[in-house]
């Protein structure tokens, strides 16, 4: 089974993060070789990306709750919180990746035990997950950062370049491939599979087309068309592949749309796996233990039964062939008595070859012992007891074996119901695991904006910055719709869909929508002026010797103004296109779609805080919503509930 991710995943899933470049960092998390880093990405929201040092690095939606800062998160939040990704790289065909934030570098090795180092514009090392020193390098704070000795990469690789490194190894070629290129063994079998040649072959014995074949077959392999999947053999995970590969070819898979998010539920079920094995181990050892004990229970049961059973039936069979049991034990004991049991067994054996009845039914005679046999079952009597006597202790036999049988179904039923009470706990005990799956619903393609559907049911779209505002306004507006804005600067763009059909009631609650959600709010106004106007009427043209900057247009000719407009908005939960959505607009607008709502104003409680109570209210309501989806639906700056309607 896979336990780190290869250079050639390292090339394919670096492509897929290149996305996440531009996001802010919110906090930083550790915990053993694992960093978190929880960031933002205007109008996608929330992105966790994940790295473990030796092993792995990509988006996760499986988290570990309620981590202790340690040291390293806390340096880590100091220098990169509130920082842009601007970039992301793999060094050469290494597995190392570098991380850019502004003027600091976060280096994730993803080889041997891995390491997780900190550094600065000039490559020098603010603080790692280990220090270590090595032969040609040291991890070491104010040490300058040095990367490993690094292997040709195979994506640069000239063709004369490949054969000199092949032709140097005196190997099979699969070996020579996955040693000299760093493609790893998996991706030269594949290569090989491929062009068709034997990878045991030894390299010297390879002719120049060969060669070259293996060296075009590789490049294209390192280049396949991305097809991410998870490979499964008898139901058990084997392996994570961001392209299909021929030599899987007889295994199951499971495809993914992106690499990343076949990377998390790969590496992420092994993380809940091995958890749970860590937090159950002696729950599981104590249920072993005790299956162990209901096994060899069920086998004395099963013992005591047949014991029973028998000793029931022949005391029973000597009752029911009461005449001949009876003249035989007490002919063969006097017998005995006078002839001595040789002579005895002597006569039986010639009544047995003479036919009678009664001498068949002897099977084996001793000085103080009788074996019979009775309708098929062999029955040993003690001579010196009657019949009765020896039925009674068939019977007393039995009944000593049913209540051992008792017994033991009284101990089966307590262990039973321990080993339940076992799997109870380590049910528990699992659902107290820190690490959890974030289940991450597809937003609504207007939930990367400022957003609400008005009383009067027509979607209402806003801007949050100046990149989404330049959206809004150039390519979501349409002729048919209507554009507010707030009289007040860097006031977002709001555009009401097909508004030209809306009536006053949902321009008023567009206006009041553009006021609340400007700085008005942060700047704790009560009130705010207004206008609407009509698409054509705004443009990206700016008068001559003017300059528009990102996200600003101008309006022209007439505006339709609205004063005085309350800054005042109400936060619920609605139910749009079969989703239950968490909506901020207007009180008219927000109770027109729900029961139950909660009114804000421009306030003194932090918005972080502010976020917690309207979740605890929604919990209550029996929704389960992210502290983040409220938070991406809130006004800016602080505030406070004035009123909650149920």
């Amino acid at each position: 089974m896979k336990e780190s991710m290869t250079s050639v995943d390292v090339k394919y899933v670096i492509e897929e993060l290149k996305d996440i470049v531009g996001s802010r960092v919110d906090k930083v998390y550790h915990e053993g070789s694992e960093v978190r880093i929880k960031l933002h990405k205007a109008g996608e929201g929330r992105i966790d990306l994940l790295i473990e040092a030796g092993r792995r690095i990509h988006v996760t939606t499986y988290v570990k709750e309620n981590l202790q800062p340690t040291a390293f998160a806390m340096l880590l939040r100091k220098h990169l919180s509130g920082k842009f990704l601007t970039n992301i790289e793999q060094r050469e065909f290494d597995r190392i990746v570098v991380l850019h934030f502004g003027e600091y570098k976060l280096i994730a090795e993803l080889f041997g035990k891995g390491n997780i180092v900190l550094v600065n514009n000039d490559w020098e090392i603010i603080g790692a997950l280990r220090y270590e020193e090595f032969k040609d390098r040291s991890i070491k704070p104010k040490v300058k950062y040095k990367f490993p000795p690094t292997r040709e990469n195979p994506l640069k690789v000239s063709f004369e370049k490949f054969v000199e490194l092949i032709k140097g190894e005196d190997t099979e070629i699969v070996r020579a491939l996955a040693r000299k290129l760093s493609i790893g063994g998996l991706y030269s079998e594949e290569t090989l599979l491929r062009a068709g040649i034997e990878k045991t072959k030894k390299v010297g014995e390879l002719k120049d087309e060969e060669l070259k074949k293996i060296y075009e077959t590789m490049l294209s392999v390192l280049n396949s068309e991305k097809r991410p999947n998870i490979v499964f053999k008898d139901g058990e995970m084997v392996d994570v592949v961001p392209i299909d590969l021929i030599w899987y070819s007889d295994y199951e898979k499971k495809f993914y749309e992106s690499f990343s998010r076949a990377l998390d539920e790969y590496f992420g079920r092994l993380t809940i796996e091995k958890a749970k094995r860590e937090r159950t181990k002696a729950l599981e050892e104590k249920k072993k233990a005790l299956e162990i004990s209901l096994r060899r229970i069920e086998e004395q049961i099963k013992g005591f039964e047949k014991e029973a059973s028998e000793n029931q039936e022949r005391g029973d069979l000597l009752y029911a062939n009461y005449t001949l049991v009876k003249e035989v034990l007490e002919g063969i004991r006097n017998g005995i008595k006078k002839l001595g049991v040789n002579e005895v067994k002597r006569r039986v054996e010639e009544a047995k070859k003479k036919g009678y009845p009664w001498a068949r039914s002897i099977v084996e005679i001793a000085e103080d012992s009788l074996t019979l046999i009775l309708d098929g079952k062999k029955i040993k009597l003690d001579i010196n007891k009657s019949l009765e006597e020896n039925a009674e202790l068939f019977y007393e036999k039995a009944k000593r074996a049913r209540q051992k049988l008792e017994g033991a179904k009284k101990a089966y039923e307590e262990t039973r119901r321990k080993i339940e009470n076992i799997e109870k706990e380590i049910a528990e005990e699992e659902e107290k695991i820190s690490v959890k799956k974030l289940e991450k619903r597809k937003k609504k393609w207007f939930e990367k904006f400022r957003w609400f559907i008005s009383s009067e049911g027509f979607l209402v779209i806003g801007g949050k910055d100046s990149t989404t505002n330049e959206i809004v306004v150039k390519k979501y507006m349409d002729e048919n719709d209507l554009y507010c804005h707030a009289d007040i600067w860097g006031a977002p763009h709001i555009v009401i869909k097909n508004g030209q059909k809306a009536g006053e009631r949902t321009i008023f609650e567009a206006c009041q929508f553009a006021v609340s959600m400007s700085r008005a709010w942060s700047e704790g106004l009560a009130s705010g002026d207004a206008y609407w106007v009509y698409p054509n009427q705004v443009s990206k043209q700016a008068p001559a010797g003017e300059y528009l900057p990102k996200g600003a247009f101008m309006v022209y000719g007439k505006r339709n103004w609205l004063h005085g407009i309350p800054l005042k908005l109400a936060v619920g939960i609605i139910n749009y296109e079969g989703e239950n959505l968490v909506m901020c607009g207007p009180v008219d607008a927000v109770k027109a779609h729900t029961d139950k709502y909660i009114v804000i104003r421009p306030g003194d409680t932090k918005k972080s805080e502010l976020v917690k109570k309207i979740k605890k209210i929604f919990e209550k309501w029996g929704y389960k919503v992210p502290e983040e989806d409220i938070m991406a639906v809130l006004p800016p700056g602080e505030g406070d509930i004035v009123e909650v309607v149920e």
